[in-house]
């Protein structure tokens, strides 16, 4: 049985802010942030966007290009940027989406791993289960205090794709490696609403368990890395992934991270937009080619896969609507910057635009509530 993603699409916000800019205002030299990071623009997120709002505006794109959204029977949430420890922010989206009631829905949590893990249990359920299909969504936001290290780095967005068999996109192989190691590189309690960080740690540690993962991945495939025609890192900011293609060595990832340079971290999601951004950029035909997948999660659980792309993959892909969502972002300046990290509230006196077609409109009694955009 072949089991794979089937269709695959991300969203992220409608307002940018320049690198250089921060630069400026933190009287930093901008070569620290565009050569030393890799970064050159972060998506910033308005007090009426969030993590559920982006998941629908990606989620819609898919269901518009699936015949049944009936047949989708498991929806599974991905995210370390959670607003609620009881209540699955999944529950939302299905409601939003208008999907079958006889749905399983759930949340994962493991930094930037999650993703990563929700795909891996929608394969295992289409196996299982070969008529259905599983929406497997990363969404996230991540912050940082102001003048520290992880500021530049900031960002976000969703991934969503549809985990089916016989799938358009790429077909899972069955080699994987898979590692955890305790380790307080990055963390976020849950009375804090910016992430706590060691970088130094951080990078580390990823850049070991990515040579231990890759280590085992060859041996339990038997295959070289000469037998692997791309590589996809998380890409928490590009300059990490450039020292991830160096540990392997000899590595271009340049179409990789295209996307992720101008949108910033998205944690779960950034992985599967580096492979986006893969299949938009490249020139070259990606047909049957094996890529390889690092997947890292601060704390930590990491994981070296593959899978072979299919087919016929370019009719499905959604890079001229990508594209043209990046090309129309708005730029920011500082003072809308430092109001959108400031204003949590949905209520404000300007009318910000969201990336798809649902806002959070207000947050009363500790409920949230959202409504739909007449955008016509």
């Amino acid at each position: 049985m072949h089991v794979g993603i089937d269709l695959i699409t991300f969203s992220t916000s409608k307002y940018f802010f320049k690198l250089e800019t921060l630069a400026k205002y933190r009287n930093v030299d901008y070569a620290k942030y565009c050569t030393g990071i890799g970064q050159t623009q972060m998506s910033v997120f308005p007090p009426n966007e969030d993590i559920i709002t982006l998941s629908v505006a990606a989620a819609e794109k898919l269901l518009s290009e699936i015949d049944n959204k009936d047949s989708i029977d498991m929806l599974i949430f991905a995210s370390e940027s959670s607003f609620d420890i009881s209540k699955a922010e999944g529950i939302y989206v299905h409601k939003f989406l208008k999907l079958n009631n006889e749905c399983r829905v759930f949340n994962i949590k493991q930094a930037c791993y999650s993703l990563t893990a929700a795909l891996q249990i929608a394969k295992s359920h289409v196996a299982l289960y070969p008529s259905s299909k599983v929406l497997v969504i990363g969404s996230d936001i991540i912050k940082y205090p102001s003048n520290s290290s992880g500021e530049p780095t900031q960002g976000g967005a969703a991934v969503a794709m549809i985990v089916s068999e016989s799938p358009r996109i790429l077909e899972l192989e069955p080699y994987s490696s898979v590692f955890t190691k305790e380790v307080m590189d990055f963390w976020r309690p849950i009375y804090k609403s910016e992430a706590l960080f060691d970088g130094k740690l951080s990078a580390y540690n990823y850049l070991e368990l990515l040579k231990i993962t890759f280590d085992k991945y060859i041996k339990k495939s038997r295959l070289s890395k000469k037998d692997i025609d791309y590589f996809c890192f998380h890409c928490p900011f590009c300059k990490m992934a450039q020292k991830a293609a160096r540990q392997i060595g000899d590595i271009d990832i340049h179409y990789t991270t295209i996307y992720n340079s101008v949108i910033g971290n998205s944690c779960s999601a950034s992985l599967y937009i580096s492979f986006i951004s893969l299949l938009d950029n490249c020139l070259n035909d990606l047909t049957e080619k094996r890529i390889g997948f690092f997947s890292y999660g601060s704390g930590s659980v990491a994981e070296f896969f593959s899978g072979k792309v299919v087919p016929g993959y370019k009719r499905v892909l959604l890079s001229q609507r990508h594209k043209k969502d990046l090309e129309e972002r708005i730029e920011i300046s500082f003072e809308d910057y430092e109001l959108f990290r400031k204003n949590t509230s949905p209520f404000n006196s300007k009318n910000y635009v969201n990336i798809g077609n649902l806002t959070l409109s207000n947050i009363s009694d500790d409920k949230r509530y959202y409504s739909k955009i007449n955008k016509f």
